[in-house]
């Protein structure tokens, strides 16, 4: 019982920067091949990954295969031609200095551009409308072009950088919260145990 209110406290009072992007079914769904879209078409997630930013998902949607956001408050760190999004490798800054630009997107196949592969261990990075990076896990093969995205996660704060693939950790105060309520936790049972 005191474990659980040790629990009940530090969730109260935890303040985690960085958020997780559940892209599962009870989330945004977007985690199977080309998003989840249908070939031949294309997809808008709303409110990505909070509120005022939509997604577009393309899958070999008029020569388009991949992740778009112009003009819907999102925009991902792209190179300079229509299919070059930038593949950041784990624990790369992704941030103001990241290269976003509003006249390309994060597509990996447009027209006659085709982004190099994304192997495993590689991330997508964006920005939203309200100055929040975050990153997107995924892979991309030019020869099926399919891709899939992994995981996910932004930062709370805006115009903070964050690295690629990082996940909220408990601050301080919340580890000390739990080893207190794992503590009385355990001495209690102790108690009860000699009283028996």
């Amino acid at each position: 019982m005191l474990v659980a209110a040790g629990l009940l406290f530090s969730a109260g009072t935890a303040q985690a920067e960085l958020f997780s992007i559940d892209i599962g079914p009870s989330g945004f769904n977007i985690g199977g091949i080309n998003g989840g879209t249908p070939d031949g078409s294309d997809s808008e997630t709303v409110n990505f990954p909070i509120s005022g930013n939509n997604l577009n998902i393309f899958s070999n949607f008029n020569g388009l295969t991949g992740l778009a956001g112009f003009g819907e408050g999102l925009e991902f760190a792209a190179g300079n031609s229509d299919a070059t999004p930038v593949n950041f490798a784990l624990n790369s800054s992704i941030g103001s200095d990241s290269g976003y630009s509003i006249a390309f997107e994060g597509l990996f196949k447009s027209g006659q551009f085709v982004s190099p592969d994304f192997g495993s261990g590689s991330y997508m990075g964006f920005r939203t409308s309200q100055g929040n990076y975050g990153w997107l896990e995924v892979t991309y093969t030019g020869s099926s072009d399919q891709f899939q995205i992994l995981s996910g996660a932004y930062e709370s704060r805006p115009n903070v950088a964050i690295l690629a693939g990082a996940v909220a950790v408990p601050e301080p105060s919340t580890c000390a919260s739990l080893l207190a309520g794992l503590a009385c936790g355990g001495y209690s049972m102790f108690r009860r145990r000699k009283r028996a």
